[in-house]
């Protein structure tokens, strides 16, 4: 919220061409009120719409979350923590599903 006016979040969301009209109007005022507004918009969200909504398809692969399973010692310790991992919500079924298939391939 403190640099909304300026479309800082437009350009952090991978929309620059919103971010250039916040820069290019930021003098009028009207892009502080839009980024105030958006601003409250975006806290009242819950996370997980947020991610969905703005970052899904605009995140870099670098910042999205990919937990990666270490199949070193006990194949069934990581199985437990795999399933520990799904149970709290971490990572979806399907991703369960190809790492525990990646962790049998390996020892069998």
């Amino acid at each position: 919220m403190l640099l909304g006016w300026l479309g800082a979040h437009k350009f952090y969301l991978g929309r620059p061409v919103s971010g250039v009209f916040y820069l290019l109007f930021f003098w009028s005022g009207i892009p502080g009120l839009l980024g105030f507004v958006e601003g409250v918009l975006y806290l009242v969200q819950g996370d997980q719409e947020f991610q969905t909504k703005y970052l899904a398809t605009t995140a870099p692969k670098a910042l999205a979350y990919e937990p990666q399973a270490t199949y070193y010692g006990d194949p069934i310790d990581t199985l437990r923590r795999l399933e520990s991992l799904r149970q709290e919500g971490l990572i979806s079924d399907e991703e369960f599903e190809a790492k525990r298939r990646k962790l049998i391939d390996r020892i069998g």
